[in-house]
């Protein structure tokens, strides 16, 4: 029913980068990598020409594939971004390349992430051996608020982010970053903020402890994203969300049920699905998270965080009416309360 820590974390941990042309991503890149943490990770992505190896470069193969001095791998990934992450997990199996212990995922500036994320969750192959650890969005602090105005990639980008980190900052008008922030904020408020300034980054700031540290547990942070009210935020009305919350245990198979339904009706305009829930068939809070209509395989964590008990989700949505979900939600809830404890055991 529910995946353990133990077999989530034996899973190779995979951060999705995206962000719009020009937004930093292939800079910040570049920084995290120089960082001894993340040795042995790799990196691929479809605009290999704008990377500046400079003397990392040791080797190239004849399938763009790039040996760096750090153990860090480069990867120029071409066509069907599912069939190419395929590829490189499976040169990685057979001994082809180094056994990396992390993948990073950088599509074009003009890709929707929403594909590549779901490519990953519903794959059964790469299901098994690969885990979305986060989606990351770079900002651009000088642009980024006519871009959202204008561009619907990137409104779609930040709003499947699970992570925002605005770029440029130190270029940027003063008093701009505030009205930045908020904006974020409406598009998606369950999304942590970093802002990098001068190209310092920290990458045990900026990437989950679970990515730079396989065998560490970052699951928490999820837990501690999700808006805890229930409320609605619109931004132009392009993109809504809605936080819903549970004080009492929950039926996971009444919960799964209920979000199969929120799928199937919002189909063509759910972006995110993300939180954490209190489960009678669970010893320990159960994360979910889903991209568009695909919905990840929940995890069971061995214990909660904090006190805070309650189960909470934030649903991301392209337009629409979120009042109608938070109503639904309300109306199914006494159906999906737990009546007695039906713990699975450990």
């Amino acid at each position: 029913m529910f995946l353990d820590q133990a077999r989530d974390r034996a899973r190779l941990p995979v951060v999705l980068l995206s962000g719009f042309l020009g937004s930093g991503k292939t800079t910040l890149v570049n920084a995290l990598l120089r960082d001894p943490r993340l040795a042995e990770t790799a990196v691929a992505i479809n605009e290999f020409g704008e990377i500046p190896l400079d003397q990392l470069l040791i080797e190239h193969d004849g399938d763009s594939t790039v040996v760096m001095a750090n153990g860090c791998l480069c990867c120029n990934l071409s066509g069907d971004m599912e069939d190419a992450v395929m590829r490189i997990f499976s040169r990685r199996q057979n001994g082809d390349l180094p056994a990396f212990k992390r993948l990073i995922v950088e599509p074009s500036g003009l890709a929707d992430p929403g594909p590549i994320a779901q490519a990953i969750l519903r794959n059964p192959v790469l299901a098994a051996v690969l885990r979305l650890e986060a989606i990351i969005t770079t900002v651009d602090a000088v642009f980024a608020e006519a871009q959202i105005a204008r561009h619907g990639e990137t409104r779609r980008q930040v709003a499947l982010a699970d992570r925002l980190v605005i770029t440029k900052g130190d270029l940027a008008e003063d008093g701009s970053a505030g009205r930045l922030r908020d904006v974020l904020r409406h598009i998606n408020p369950a999304a942590e903020i970093f802002e990098v300034r001068h190209g310092a980054v920290d990458a045990a700031a900026v990437l989950p402890a679970g990515f730079v540290d396989p065998a560490a547990l970052s699951d928490e942070l999820l837990v501690a994203e999700v808006a805890p009210v229930a409320h609605a935020h619109h931004h132009a009305e392009r993109t809504v969300s809605v936080s819903l919350v549970a004080h009492q245990k929950l039926r996971w198979r009444a919960v799964e049920a209920w979000l199969r339904e929120v799928r199937v009706a919002n189909a063509s305009r759910l972006l995110r699905i993300k939180g954490v829930l209190n489960c009678a068939e669970a010893a320990g809070p159960v994360v979910v998270q889903g991209v568009q209509h695909v919905l990840h395989a929940p995890v069971c964590l061995k214990a909660w965080p904090d006190q805070d008990h309650r189960s909470r989700l934030v649903l991301i949505l392209e337009g629409g009416d979120t009042g109608a979900i938070a109503r639904d939600w309300l109306a199914s809830l006494p159906a999906m309360l737990a009546q007695e404890a039906v713990l699975c055991a450990p």
